[in-house]
């Protein structure tokens, strides 16, 4: 027989009414074959390296889908034979989700959903794919554009929290002058002098001397030590890092729990997946939050930066 398969690597959620719907439609399609008589199969992995097979959507639905016995896996497999066939003459299977071998990385798999549709018959065959596609492709999940967004957000957050915890001690080099008297080359003892020196209306050409050898003096002198940082910078740093913390640590409870690529969705995953929605709500909430409050706090800091000096 001629084998038509197509993949598609998209996460799902397979609901009971659109898991019978597949069903249906698979039949329908099958049923146009006259004389044949149809066959349903349905393979369910389960956690636990733990397999079943059955013969009606009804057991398969019927399944607890508890945390012990998680599902995993679904093959539906539909075919047709006439009576006195010795094997199936026309058969479909859709996979949630096949484990495809990664040919680059082994024994890495990329998991997949893939329907398949095996008979010599080719406009059958195509019109088959083409509708039974049509069905799953219902169950599709937008997760990979959020999941992208949540990547490079978290990447432009992170290095951004980064860069305001160095940027204190990158602001303040050790050769860096701060000061006119860094500029002359002068130290606070040497100001004091020279200010002495001042008081009469004009320097002496001795004084002149004095202050030249001074400044040299300064400039063969060792690098001065690490200035402190001010207290204000570090206050804004921390108004911003902690927020961005939080927020980094939401994103990465959002890729790695409240994004599942494969859901079957009856038993008690029901129950999971509303715990899981609502911590995705939840994880939101809090970044939209904690993302407001600190551009808020982190305005106010500023602008008390700019206004308290003014009036001291």
């Amino acid at each position: 027989m001629k084998v038509i398969r197509k993949e598609y690597q998209q996460p799902f959620q397979l609901e009971p009414t659109k898991l019978t719907r597949i069903v249906d439609t698979i039949h329908e399609r099958l049923a146009q074959l006259p004389g044949s008589v149809l066959h349903d199969h349905f393979e369910v992995f389960l956690a636990g390296q733990r397999q079943e097979e059955m013969n009606t959507v009804d057991d398969v639905l019927q399944l607890d889908n508890s945390n012990r016995r998680k599902i995993e896996r679904l093959v539906i497999r539909c075919s047709a034979s006439t009576r006195n066939a010795v094997r199936p003459e026309y058969e479909v299977e859709v996979d949630f989700p096949y484990p495809r071998p990664n040919p680059s990385a082994p024994p890495s798999t990329t998991n997949v959903v893939a329907i398949s549709v095996k008979s010599e018959a080719t406009a059958w065959a195509n019109r088959t794919l083409s509708e039974v596609e049509e069905q799953v492709e219902r169950t599709w999940l937008d997760y990979p554009r959020k999941a992208t967004t949540l990547i490079i957000v978290a990447a432009v957050l992170l290095l951004g929290m980064l860069a305001l915890v160095i940027s204190p001690f990158i602001s303040l080099s050790p050769t860096q002058p701060q000061t006119r008297a860094d500029w002359l080359w002068l130290k606070s003892s040497d100001i004091d002098r020279i200010e002495a020196m001042l008081k009469a209306p004009v320097l002496t050409d001795e004084q002149v001397r004095e202050i030249f050898t001074m400044q040299l003096h300064n400039v063969l002198d060792p690098p001065k030590p690490r200035g402190s940082i001010p207290t204000d910078q570090i206050t804004r740093t921390l108004f911003l890092v902690v927020p961005l913390a939080v927020v980094i640590v939401c994103f990465l409870v959002l890729l790695t729990t409240c994004y599942p690529a494969a859901v079957f969705l009856w038993g008690d995953e029901i129950e999971r997946n509303a715990r899981t929605v609502q911590r995705r709500k939840l994880m939101w909430n809090v970044i939209t939050g904690v993302l407001v409050v600190g551009v808020l706090s982190n305005l106010f800091v500023l602008g008390l930066s700019f206004w308290l000096p003014a009036h001291s």
